[in-house]
Order: structure tokens, then C-alpha cells, then sequence
């Protein structure tokens, strides 16, 4: 059992070592991110995420993940939390472009930000952690994102991808609310200095590739986890400690593809509705 905890362990935990492209915190952002994981949950999950912003760089990442990284074997102080394996970098490792990564087999996207969202300001005002917001519109493969920005925070940043409207994005959601991220906290950087992570495991793909990998995962993690890695699970204990086997399961992935969905519906005969 310890063996397979270890190897488990081995999967999540990034490997160290840095892009020569680095930069300073000047600006942390806190989110609470709330998000449905699995169409077949209750409810939605919910993690801490946190936007450190540089001089010409960003970085997005789960504040619960991070601590794990440094405490592997600790008790993290974010009860009730669930980690959304990714992290999201902007202008880094190059400039201009949006760089997402999905852990633990280090699926990495790239975007170029200029032109990514095609915002409609439109009417509405609000006051988030303390800042008065606009509201502004978009939709992007697949959903329609709601934001409210600050002009009083002149970044054009936000969480996860979101980005390039003329202040940082402190509340979005889209349409389905199946994702949610509030702004808690705004405090100037510590200087602490983050760098893209330099890994021979990063698995370029495109955004349409990476959703059907996504759905891939939660529909057989056992084959996935093979396909990736060439290891296979052997058991699953949960928090627990009760045995269980992966029940399948539908991700739900911030960017729609319909392509990878008719393609699901062709190869699963089980997945479609009778009539």
C-alpha cells in the first residue's frame, strides 16, 4: 500500500526547475473557485486559487496545491476544499501567449492573448472585495462568461484564462454557473519570484486535444492513467481507507469542443439517451 501511495504521490507532485524567464510578484490576487468537476456531482466542488501578477508576466495556480507541494505529508489550512489540477501562465514562457497546464501528466495549451475574448462592455455596476466593478460579456468555445472588473486595478488579467479588459477581472461566472471565481483578497506582492516551470514531461496539444484527454480521464482513469504513463493502478484507497474501484464518470471542462462530444456519443453506445 505504501508503494502505491508513493507512486501516486510521484504523479501529482511537480517536478522542480525553472524556465530561465522569471518574474516579481507585484500584485496577489485571491479567488474562491467554485466548479462542478463531474456532471454526475450534487454539487460543486470548491478550491483557493490564487493570481500572483509580475511586472509583464502572470501566474494562476490552486493555493491548496501549492501548499501540498511544500507539505506533502501535512494537514492543509483549507478545509473543504477540492485541488483543480491546472495552472494557467500568461506572457510566459513567451510573450503573447497563454500557457495552461493539466496536471499530473503536464497537458499544456497554448493561446495567443491578443484577441482570445471578444468582451461586449455592457451595463451594470458592483462592488467586489471593496472595488467598484463594470460588467463586461463574452463567449468562448462553448460558454458564456459574465466578468466584473476594477478600473481601479489597471491590469488586464483575471483568473484562469480570462483576460484583456482594461481592469483586473475580480468576479467571473459563466452562463450555467458551472464556474464561479470570487475575489477574497487583493494585496501588493511579497517580491517572491515565479518562473515557468522547466519539465521534459510537458505534453504540448491543442485545446481541442486536451478537453477529449480531460473527458478521457474521467471516463476510464485506469486507462488513462496507462495511456499517459504506461503504469497501471492496481488499488485505490480512499480518505478513509476503503478500497474502491473508478466509476465513470463526464468532466466538465471550462472549454466545449462539440467535436470531442459526438465522438464520445459515437464510441459509447451507453452514453446516448433511448428514446
Amino acid at each position: 500500500m505504501k508503494m502505491l501511495f508513493l507512486f501516486l504521490l510521484m504523479l501529482i507532485v511537480r517536478v522542480a526547475g525553472v524556465d530561465a524567464q522569471s518574474d516579481i510578484t507585484k500584485l496577489s490576487v485571491t479567488y474562491e473557485v467554485h466548479y462542478l468537476n463531474y456532471a454526475e456531482d450534487d454539487s460543486l466542488s470548491r478550491d483557493i486559487a490564487q493570481l500572483d501578477i509580475g511586472t509583464n508576466t502572470s501566474r494562476y495556480y490552486s493555493k491548496v496545491s501549492e501548499w501540498y507541494n511544500f507539505n506533502p505529508v501535512g494537514k492543509a489550512p483549507y478545509p473543504g476544499t477540492k485541488i483543480k489540477n491546472e495552472e494557467v501562465y500568461k506572457n510566459m514562457p513567451n510573450k503573447g501567449l497563454v500557457t495552461a497546464m493539466h496536471w499530473p501528466y503536464w497537458i499544456t495549451t497554448k493561446d495567443s492573448i491578443n484577441h482570445l475574448f471578444d468582451w461586449q462592455l455592457v451595463e451594470g455596476d458592483s462592488i467586489v472585495c471593496g472595488y467598484p466593478c463594470h460588467k463586461a460579456q463574452t463567449t468562448f468555445r462553448g460558454r458564456t462568461w459574465t466578468a466584473w472588473y476594477t478600473l481601479d486595478l489597471a491590469y488586464n488579467d483575471g483568473p484562469w484564462k480570462l483576460c484583456g479588459l482594461p481592469g483586473l477581472i475580480l468576479h467571473a461566472q459563466d452562463s450555467t454557473r458551472q464556474f464561479i471565481f470570487d475575489c477574497t483578497s487583493i494585496e501588493k506582492g511579497d517580491g517572491h519570484t515565479f518562473s515557468f516551470p522547466a519539465s521534459k514531461r510537458i505534453r504540448l496539444v491543442t485545446p481541442e486535444k486536451a478537453e477529449e484527454l480531460l473527458l478521457f480521464e474521467a471516463a476510464d482513469n485506469d486507462a488513462y492513467v496507462y495511456a499517459m504513463s504506461g503504469g497501471r493502478i492496481t488499488d485505490r484507497i480512499d480518505a478513509k481507507g476503503r478500497h474502491y474501484k473508478w466509476t465513470p464518470k463526464t468532466a466538465i471542462p471550462y472549454e466545449i469542443f462539440p467535436q470531442n462530444h459526438k465522438k464520445k456519443n459515437k464510441t459509447n453506445p451507453r452514453s446516448r439517451k433511448k428514446k
